[in-house]
């Protein structure tokens, strides 16, 4: 299937149709195109600053006529979503325009007391005392909600932080991780399809792939990325993009042809982190330390602290799990083979981005949770993929 054989295509905004007030060269030819040609097209932007008005006035200004009901932004899920939550008032961490959005659909914003919620949207005018309100609330049992998690977002001059950045402050300081409603999370793809003719095809193109790319995928999509190189991913990696165009106007001038998305036994990942996994192995290789989640097991993981490397993690997850012994490290990147799924403590299911770390040890105690089990059980008990990476580290032993 071609991409000009889709019905619909669900485009990203910054770096996509626009770079700060800028439209991208070719964007208004390739969009003529496509409405001529008779596409759906529905604008997805995790921008919590606007509301959907004044983001399809700001299209319209760039010379791109757009509807209102074609636009989908993140502010607009989260306020879509919140009364489904029981959620009836906010504090909000951002935008005039996020407030609008909340307003409407009923949700008191305010200034005093302890509301239902603290909403993150950054945007240019945001005081650091906001931040420290927002995080004070939190604290006091207002739910923490982010309308994205994304760190940056380009300029015409550089990159610039966004919403993400504030939400990583807030957690720091609280402990609390958030719900994020933005991309990569499936509702903004939802409520877009929603707004689309029954058995209509779509197609989703960006330049992020943790956002854009594993969003799409996340909901059984095809997604292309927009880059100037195609990025390295193994090919079980949910960031991993069906086709890469170097922008908008080359993607409808070449339509190529589109794989269908291969269906995998995995479950699907709320988001994708940074971090190290462990295979520690007995001085016999006779077993592994493995932690048990629920009703299953997994090898230990940690994520990365901000600004930590991949081997302090690892330090700190070893020390973690043999307080007493001294341990040295071996990286081994080429043993990651696809994607790693792993759980988070909050039960969430990730995908970790990251090198494995072999560790042999002789005989010892171990701390955290961690247990060691016969490998024969071990590759019983891991998830596939995890069995796979336990695999590959005993066969690089050989």
């Amino acid at each position: 299937m071609r991409a000009l054989d889709f019905d619909a295509w669900l485009l990203d905004l910054d770096g996509v149709i626009y770079v700060g007030d800028r439209l991208l060269p070719g964007v208004a030819e390739a969009l003529a195109t496509l409405r001529a040609a008779g596409k759906h097209l529905r604008f997805l932007t995790n921008d919590p600053r606007p509301t959907r008005e004044q983001l399809a006035e700001r299209l319209r200004r760039l010379g791109i006529d757009v509807a209102v009901e074609e636009v989908v932004t993140c502010g607009w899920a989260t306020a879509r979503l919140l009364p489904q939550l029981g959620i009836g008032s906010a504090y909000v961490v951002g935008s005039a325009g996020l407030a609008e959005e909340l307003a409407r659909v009923g949700i008191t914003v305010v200034d005093d007391g302890i509301p239902d919620a603290v909403v993150v949207g950054a945007d240019e005018r945001l005081d650091f005392q906001s931040v420290v309100k927002g995080s004070l609330l939190v604290q006091r049992g207002a739910r923490f909600v982010a309308t994205n998690a994304d760190a940056s977002y380009p300029m015409p001059f550089g990159t610039v932080p966004a919403t993400g950045a504030v939400v990583c402050a807030i957690r720091l300081a609280t402990g609390q991780r958030p719900l994020v409603v933005g991309k990569p999370e499936p509702l903004m793809f939802q409520l877009a399809l929603e707004t689309l003719p029954m058995g209509a095809t779509a197609l989703v193109i960006g330049d992020r792939v943790d956002s854009d790319v594993l969003g799409a995928h996340r909901v059984g999509l095809p997604a292309v990325l927009l880059a100037r190189e195609a990025p390295v991913f193994p090919a079980r990696d949910l960031r991993r993009p069906e086709r890469v165009a170097s922008s908008l106007a080359e993607l409808v001038a070449t339509s190529p042809e589109i794989p269908p998305r291969p269906v995998h036994d995995v479950r699907w990942p709320e988001r994708v982190v940074a971090g190290v996994i462990l295979v520690v192995l007995d001085e016999t290789i006779e077993t592994v330390a493995l932690v048990p989640v629920a009703s299953s097991w997994m090898l230990p993981w940690v994520a990365l602290e901000p600004l930590e490397s991949f081997a302090d993690a690892a330090q700190r997850l070893l020390a973690r799990i043999l307080p007493s012994q001294p341990v040295s490290l071996t990286f081994r990147p080429e043993l990651v083979d696809g994607t790693v799924l792993v759980s988070d403590v909050d039960g969430a299911l990730i995908q970790l981005a990251g090198p494995v770390v072999l560790v042999r040890i002789t005989g010892s105690m171990l701390a955290g949770g961690v247990e060691w089990r016969e490998i024969a059980r071990a590759r019983q008990l891991l998830p596939a993929d995890q069995a796979r990476v336990l695999e590959s580290a005993l066969s690089a032993l050989d």
